[in-house]
Protein backbone atom coordinates (compact mmCIF):
# COMPACT_ATOMS: atom_id res chain seq x y z
CA UNK A 1 0.00 0.00 0.00
CA UNK A 2 1.38 3.43 -0.97
CA UNK A 3 1.84 5.92 1.87
CA UNK A 4 0.90 9.60 1.69
CA UNK A 5 2.16 12.08 4.27
CA UNK A 6 -0.12 15.11 4.59
CA UNK A 7 1.54 18.06 6.30
CA UNK A 8 -1.58 20.05 7.22
CA UNK A 9 -2.57 21.81 10.44
CA UNK A 10 -6.30 22.05 9.64
CA UNK A 11 -7.75 18.86 11.13
CA UNK A 12 -11.02 19.13 9.20
CA UNK A 13 -9.21 19.41 5.86
CA UNK A 14 -6.87 16.57 6.78
CA UNK A 15 -9.87 14.38 7.62
CA UNK A 16 -11.55 15.15 4.27
CA UNK A 17 -8.38 14.44 2.27
CA UNK A 18 -7.40 11.35 4.25
CA UNK A 19 -10.87 9.82 4.01
CA UNK A 20 -10.84 10.11 0.22
CA UNK A 21 -7.28 8.81 -0.08
CA UNK A 22 -8.01 5.87 2.23
CA UNK A 23 -11.03 5.00 0.05
CA UNK A 24 -8.53 4.76 -2.81
CA UNK A 25 -6.35 2.33 -0.83
CA UNK A 26 -3.63 4.70 0.34
CA UNK A 27 -2.14 4.67 3.80
CA UNK A 28 -2.32 8.24 5.11
CA UNK A 29 -0.28 9.88 7.86
CA UNK A 30 -0.61 13.45 9.17
CA UNK A 31 1.81 15.94 10.65
CA UNK A 32 0.28 19.21 11.79
CA UNK A 33 3.41 21.08 12.89
CA UNK A 34 6.04 22.28 10.45
CA UNK A 35 8.80 21.59 12.97
CA UNK A 36 7.99 17.86 12.84
CA UNK A 37 7.64 17.49 9.07
CA UNK A 38 11.20 16.55 8.04
CA UNK A 39 11.52 14.00 10.85
CA UNK A 40 8.17 12.52 9.80
CA UNK A 41 9.44 12.13 6.23
CA UNK A 42 12.46 10.24 7.58
CA UNK A 43 10.48 7.95 9.88
CA UNK A 44 7.36 7.39 7.76
CA UNK A 45 9.15 7.13 4.38
CA UNK A 46 6.10 8.27 2.39
CA UNK A 47 5.70 7.73 -1.34
CA UNK A 48 4.26 11.25 -1.69
CA UNK A 49 4.10 14.34 0.52
CA UNK A 50 1.21 16.82 0.36
CA UNK A 51 2.63 19.96 1.93
CA UNK A 52 0.83 23.09 3.09
CA UNK A 53 2.66 26.43 3.02
CA UNK A 54 1.30 28.04 6.20
CA UNK A 55 2.02 25.80 9.17
CA UNK A 56 2.77 26.32 12.84
CA UNK A 57 6.46 26.23 13.62
CA UNK A 58 7.84 26.37 10.11
CA UNK A 59 6.47 27.14 6.65
CA UNK A 60 6.13 24.60 3.89
CA UNK A 61 8.56 26.30 1.51
CA UNK A 62 11.32 26.03 4.14
CA UNK A 63 10.44 22.37 4.63
CA UNK A 64 10.51 21.74 0.88
CA UNK A 65 13.90 23.45 0.62
CA UNK A 66 15.33 21.27 3.40
CA UNK A 67 13.93 18.08 1.88
CA UNK A 68 15.37 18.84 -1.55
CA UNK A 69 18.78 19.80 -0.06
CA UNK A 70 19.08 16.49 1.81
CA UNK A 71 20.51 13.79 -0.44
CA UNK A 72 18.57 11.05 1.39
CA UNK A 73 15.25 12.87 0.99
CA UNK A 74 15.71 14.86 -2.23
CA UNK A 75 13.99 12.25 -4.39
CA UNK A 76 10.78 12.38 -2.34
CA UNK A 77 7.84 13.60 -4.38
CA UNK A 78 6.30 16.72 -2.88
CA UNK A 79 3.10 18.44 -3.99
CA UNK A 80 2.24 21.77 -2.43
CA UNK A 81 -1.39 21.86 -1.30
CA UNK A 82 -2.24 25.30 0.04
CA UNK A 83 -4.46 28.36 -0.16
CA UNK A 84 -1.50 30.69 -0.74
CA UNK A 85 -1.26 30.97 -4.50
CA UNK A 86 0.79 34.08 -5.04
CA UNK A 87 3.24 33.93 -7.95
CA UNK A 88 6.38 34.11 -5.81
CA UNK A 89 5.34 31.09 -3.70
CA UNK A 90 4.40 29.08 -6.77
CA UNK A 91 7.63 29.93 -8.58
CA UNK A 92 9.78 29.19 -5.51
CA UNK A 93 8.09 25.84 -4.84
CA UNK A 94 8.44 24.68 -8.43
CA UNK A 95 12.04 25.94 -8.61
CA UNK A 96 12.83 23.99 -5.44
CA UNK A 97 11.48 20.80 -7.00
CA UNK A 98 7.82 20.48 -6.04
CA UNK A 99 5.89 18.27 -8.46
CA UNK A 100 2.94 20.65 -8.50
CA UNK A 101 1.33 23.53 -6.62
CA UNK A 102 -2.36 22.99 -5.95
CA UNK A 103 -4.78 25.40 -4.37
CA UNK A 104 -7.10 23.84 -1.81
CA UNK A 105 -10.06 25.96 -2.85
CA UNK A 106 -9.73 24.73 -6.47
CA UNK A 107 -9.70 21.01 -5.76
CA UNK A 108 -12.23 18.49 -4.54
CA UNK A 109 -11.11 15.32 -2.74
CA UNK A 110 -11.78 13.02 -5.73
CA UNK A 111 -9.54 15.22 -7.92
CA UNK A 112 -6.85 15.10 -5.26
CA UNK A 113 -6.93 11.29 -5.36
CA UNK A 114 -6.59 11.35 -9.15
CA UNK A 115 -3.59 13.67 -8.93
CA UNK A 116 -1.99 11.54 -6.21
CA UNK A 117 -2.39 8.49 -8.46
CA UNK A 118 -0.72 10.41 -11.28
CA UNK A 119 2.26 11.48 -9.19
CA UNK A 120 2.70 7.92 -8.01
CA UNK A 121 2.71 6.71 -11.62
CA UNK A 122 -0.61 4.90 -11.31
CA UNK A 123 -2.39 6.80 -14.12
CA UNK A 124 -1.33 8.43 -17.37
CA UNK A 125 -0.83 12.20 -17.39
CA UNK A 126 -3.41 12.55 -20.18
CA UNK A 127 -6.02 11.32 -17.69
CA UNK A 128 -5.32 14.10 -15.17
CA UNK A 129 -5.12 17.89 -15.36
CA UNK A 130 -1.89 18.59 -13.54
CA UNK A 131 -1.61 22.16 -12.37
CA UNK A 132 -4.49 23.41 -10.31
CA UNK A 133 -3.73 27.13 -10.18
Amino acid sequence: MRKILIVEDDTALYNVYSTQLKLNNYEVVNVSDGMLAVDAVRTENPDLILLDVMLPGRNGLEILEELKADEELASKKVVMLTNYGDDSNIRKALDLGAEDYMLKYNIVPSELSEKVAHYLGEVQSSDVTLTNI
